[in-house]
């Protein structure tokens, strides 16, 4: 077969059909492929924003997907570095949580305090003591007082609760500034009061239970005050006069034979008897106290009876004693 121009022309005319229809057939048949699935991996991400001061806890926190593609060396993988930090820098919800965005592990925001006041902790059994945790940083509570510790002189009187305070200000709850969970059990709040203040914080926090409630109006009075800012003691803050001091007793001591007895008296009464050292053949009335004037012989007395005379007697702090003598003694 002799190939001639116009066979060679038909021929690339055919070629070419058969590959434009390959190529169509290939596009109405053909399937895209998928690329590969980029690896992920489950973090600790904040459900809210977290704010600067907010104390991270478990409530906080939840888990998302990130590309491991996009896994930078100063993204916080693990729960376990993260719960209990404090949030240096806001974070956004969602977000992977830096390290330059929390303060280093047990370290705190510095606390504001105004100039001239103290800030102050408390410890509170439940959250119904700051009203079932309602209370938030920054606002203004009143401090209610209850005594449980009383002195003896004051145990016998009815149970009764104060108020100490009015109007002051809450720095922070469990060592957040922020509003935050507070738990159902314990929890501690910070106070800002004055120096006058804060010893009467201290003194009522160890000798009773306090209770704080919440006061619109904010800042308020000063409440109960003391003599001196520096001392604090309970009966100025209960509003009592100290008791007084009692006056030592009068003592008198009564030697009979060997035996010897102590009597008290105060106000004119006698509040004990002590007695030492008396045998029981010698025992009498402990309340007859005589006291022997010395006899000298041939002034018409007989000498007494060495039963019935003591040896000696004294009476009084600084008593005179004295002491029988033989008759044949001229001294």
């Amino acid at each position: 077969m002799k190939l001639t121009p116009a066979k060679l022309t038909m021929f690339m005319f055919l070629v070419v059909g058969l590959l434009v229809a390959a190529y169509i057939g290939k596009r109405l048949f053909a399937t895209e492929e998928e690329p590969p699935a980029p690896r992920m991996r489950n973090i600790p991400t904040p459900m809210g924003d977290l704010k600067p001061g907010t104390v991270i806890t478990r409530d906080h926190l939840g888990v998302a997907p990130i590309r491991v593609s996009n896994l930078t060396s100063d993204i916080l993988i693990s729960e376990r570095v993260i719960i209990g930090r404090v949030v240096k820098e806001q974070i956004k919800a969602l977000a992977p949580i830096r390290a330059n965005q929390l303060y280093a592990a047990g370290e705190y925001p510095p606390i504001e305090v105004t100039e001239g006041m103290r800030a102050v902790s408390v410890y509170t059994e439940t959250s119904v003591d700051i009203v079932d945790g309602l209370i938030k940083p920054g606002q203004h509570v009143d401090v209610h007082f209850t005594p449980n510790r009383l002195p003896d002189d004051l145990r016998n009187r009815s149970p009764f609760t104060m108020t100490l305070f009015k109007g002051v200000k809450v720095l922070a709850i469990n060592r957040s500034i922020v509003p935050g969970t507070v738990s159902g059990g314990a929890n501690n709040v910070t106070f800002e009061l004055t120096p006058e203040q804060a010893n009467i914080m201290i003194l009522a926090r160890d000798r009773g239970e306090l209770t704080l409630t919440y006061n619109p109006s904010g800042k308020g009075a000063t409440g109960v005050s003391v003599s001196d800012e520096d001392r604090a003691t309970l009966y100025e803050i209960l509003d009592l006069d100290p008791p007084e001091e009692e006056t030592p007793p009068f003592a008198t001591e009564v030697y009979r034979s060997n035996g010897r007895s102590v009597n008290r008296f105060r106000n004119g009464r006698r509040i004990d008897i002590e007695t030492r050292d008396q045998q029981p053949a010698d025992r009498r009335r402990q309340d007859d106290v005589k006291v022997p004037v010395p006899v000298e012989p041939g002034d018409g007395m007989d000498a007494p009876d060495s039963m019935d005379a003591p040896d000696s007697v004294s009476v009084g702090p600084t008593a005179q004693r004295y002491q029988r003598r033989p008759l044949n003694d001229k001294k």
